[in-house]
């Protein structure tokens, strides 16, 4: 067997809608809106210039049913490039294009083979010598573990799986069709090619199982570099895996230390040594970034009953950025410098609320009184607030302790004003 080499790419969420990105003034939102059909085509012409010999799309080319043929169009148009150069595509449906969610049927291009939804199916390239077996979604919900259902391996192939899975779990992502390394392990193959899990991650070498994340991140908490997985053969052996970045978003988080900030022009000065090494980090892309103030600040009580001034102030100063730089959002998470345990034993105001605010995050009574709270005014907002990346979810008891340490800093500075505590 001669050397073959395949990319193995998963989660493309082509046109995804980008949810409430019109809310952020100055947002470059067609960008964005098209960086997902950009880094579709950074993975097409990628198997052109490496001349690849196969790539597999391991879930989720959509991110659910399509509104007309438009997206369509396009992509059988990208994967017509590849079928015109020989290079054939396999396809798996995940959870966002599951076959039951799909109103329209796209006719693929030579060479694009989309396997079976109701049973495992095999495709077997002779003259590679690999043997790719896999199953689609038929739906949406799938909570059985299909690679149990997958056929024995192929002697004499470089047999290779696809599945879209959480496997036992994964933070952020639905546990369906769930399974485990030993599972897979005891199939027999030389490589399993998974999607569904946005963040690239080597699951393990014996066989190679590996999560190749989604290829443009989408929203602020899909961080860093997104690409696609080249896997290098040599008769039944992996010889090489690595990494290909393919977005033209990339989204970073910038933790700004401000403690030790004495003023509005040391606060600037920490953020554009932050936003300069993440513009480093993204290499030429468009930057869209989220800035969080921390730090133990004398500049504390300004900065949080200031905040609409303070980020009309740091979005001003980034205009002068030399690079492609956008300022998400814009997060005070910044602390008093006076000692929380002295102010909660006041006979006062503040003290009286410390201590409730306290007693809502320690006690297991607190706490539930909390979520109950919270679940109400989440049950109350509009549907649309509760589908951003960063939406409030009760049921998560450490983002409420993390809401009320906000709480916390943010009245300190109110009640501790002149006429406060009146």
């Amino acid at each position: 067997m001669s050397t073959v080499r395949f990319v193995h790419a998963a989660d493309i969420h082509l046109d995804s809608p980008l949810k409430g990105l019109e809310k952020y003034e100055s947002a470059p939102v067609e960008k964005i809106r098209e960086a997902t059909r950009e880094a579709f085509k950074n993975l097409i012409a990628f198997c052109l210039e490496e001349k690849v010999d196969l790539l597999l799309i391991s879930g989720d080319l959509f991110d659910g049913d399509l509104k007309d043929f438009k997206a369509g169009l396009f992509l059988t148009s990208q994967l017509k490039r590849l079928s015109n150069a020989n290079i054939p595509t396999v396809i798996i449906r995940g959870n966002h294009d599951a076959e039951a969610k799909m109103t329209k049927k796209l006719h693929w291009p030579a060479l694009v083979h989309e396997l079976n939804v109701k049973k495992p199916e095999t495709i077997v390239f002779k003259q590679l010598g690999v043997a790719v077996h896999g199953q689609g979604y038929a739906q949406r919900d799938i909570f059985d573990d299909m690679s149990q259902h997958y056929p024995a391996p192929i002697s004499g192939m470089f047999n290779i799986g696809m599945l879209h899975t959480a496997l036992q779990g994964r933070d952020g992502h639905a546990a369906y069709s769930p399974t485990s390394v030993e599972k897979l392990r005891s199939k027999g193959y030389e490589y399993w090619a998974l999607g569904h899990v946005h963040t690239r991650e080597v699951v393990d070498t014996n066989p190679y199982i590996i999560f190749p994340g989604n290829i443009q991140g989408r929203h602020a908490k899909e961080l860093g570099p997104k690409g696609v997985t080249l896997v290098t053969i040599e008769g039944a052996e992996v010889e090489s895996v690595t990494e290909q970045c393919l977005d033209v978003v990339r989204w970073d988080h910038c933790r700004v230390d401000v403690s030790e900030a004495a003023n509005e022009s040391d606060v600037y000065g920490a953020i554009r040594q932050s936003i300069s090494e993440a513009e480093d980090r993204a290499e030429g892309r468009l930057l869209a970034c989220r800035v969080t103030l921390f730090g133990a600040t004398e500049l504390h009580a300004d900065l949080v009953s200031r905040q609409e001034d303070w980020a009309y102030g740091i979005r001003a100063e980034m205009t002068d950025s030399e690079g492609d730089v956008w300022i998400e959002k814009i997060r005070f998470k910044t602390q008093t410098r006076l000692e929380l345990a002295q102010l909660r034993l006041q006979d006062d105001p503040l003290g009286g609320v410390l201590r409730k605010l306290e007693q809502l995050k320690t006690s297991e009574e607190g706490r539930e009184e909390l979520l109950s709270c919270l679940s109400a005014v989440n049950n109350k907002l509009p549907r649309a607030y509760t589908q951003w990346s960063d939406a409030l979810n009760p049921s998560d008891a450490a983002q409420a302790v993390e809401l009320m340490d906000g709480v916390e800093q943010l009245i300190i500075p109110k009640l501790l004003q002149p006429g406060g505590e009146s």
